[in-house]
C-alpha cells in the first residue's frame, strides 16, 4: 500500500472542469475525442507541449492513426489549434493549444448556470453563433487570446446581465475608439446604458449620436470679441483742404 501511495503521488493529477464533462457533447465532441483531449491535457499539464501520439495510443490501446484522426476531428471542429513557436535556441517547435475549446465552451448559452448533463439546453444556432462572434471580435480587437477570467466575464454578460450581442459589439467599438482595450471599460459602458434603460442598438446609436453632436457644438470656436482701445471712426474727405 505504501508503494502504491508513492506511485499515486508521483503520477500527479489532471484537473478537468466539470462544465466540460457535462457539456462537451454540445461542442460536438465525441466520447473518443473527449478521451484523447484528456490524454493530451495530461501531458500538457506536465509541460509537454507536443505529446507523442504513439505514447497516447499506447495508453488508449489504439493506433496512432486513430489518435491522429481524433485530433484532426478536433481541429476541424475548431476546438484545437497547432501553433509553431521559436524556442530559446531559435528552433521552431509545434505545440497543441486547446484554448479554442474553452472559448467555445464559454460561448455556450447559460454557461454559468451549471446545468445538469441530463437536461442540457442547446440554443438555436443563430444565438450560439452570435455569442461566438462576440468572443472572436473581442479577441481580434484586443490582438490576443482572452484569458479564462475574461471568458467568464463575457459569458456573464450574456447569462447574468442579459446584454444583447449587438450592444456588446457597440461597446467594444466605443472602447477601441477610445483606445481602451479592457473588458472593465466595456463593462462600464454596458452598465451605463443599462442604467439609462437603453436596451436596443437603435437606442444606443441615437444616444451616442446626440452626445457626439453636443460635444461638437461645445467645441465650436466663437468669434473673439475685440478688447483693444476704442478707435474713433471718421470720414476721410476727398481733399485734404
Amino acid at each position: 500500500m505504501k508503494d502504491f501511495a508513492s506511485a499515486l503521488l508521483a503520477a500527479g493529477s489532471t484537473t478537468v472542469n466539470n462544465l466540460l464533462l457535462t457539456r462537451y457533447r454540445e461542442l460536438s465532441m465525441t466520447n473518443d475525442e473527449l478521451l484523447v483531449f484528456l490524454q493530451y491535457k495530461r501531458s500538457l499539464d506536465r509541460g509537454i507541449d507536443f505529446p507523442d501520439a504513439q505514447a497516447v495510443a499506447d495508453v488508449m490501446k489504439t493506433t496512432t492513426t486513430e489518435v491522429y484522426q481524433l485530433l484532426d476531428g478536433l481541429l476541424k471542429k475548431q476546438l484545437l489549434v497547432i501553433e509553431s513557436t521559436t524556442d530559446g535556441q531559435g528552433k521552431l517547435r509545434d505545440r497543441y493549444d486547446f484554448t479554442p475549446l474553452y472559448q467555445r465552451l464559454a460561448a455556450l448559452p447559460d454557461t454559468l448556470s451549471g446545468q445538469a448533463a441530463s437536461t442540457p439546453t442547446i440554443a438555436a444556432p443563430s444565438s450560439t453563433s452570435a455569442r461566438e462572434d462576440v468572443f472572436n471580435k473581442i479577441e481580434v480587437e484586443f490582438g490576443r487570446p482572452l484569458s479564462p477570467t475574461e471568458l467568464q466575464t463575457i459569458a456573464r454578460w450574456f447569462d447574468e446581465d442579459h446584454f444583447k450581442p449587438e450592444l456588446i459589439l457597440i461597446a467594444l467599438r466605443e472602447a477601441v475608439l477610445n483606445q481602451a482595450y479592457s473588458l472593465r471599460y466595456i463593462d462600464r459602458i454596458l452598465l451605463s446604458w443599462q442604467h439609462k434603460n437603453l436596451t436596443s442598438a437603435g437606442q444606443v446609436e441615437r444616444e451616442l449620436g446626440d452626445r457626439r453632436h453636443q460635444q461638437a457644438s461645445a467645441t465650436v470656436v466663437k468669434p473673439a470679441t475685440h478688447q483693444g482701445p476704442a478707435i474713433p471712426l471718421f470720414k476721410v474727405s476727398e481733399s485734404d483742404d
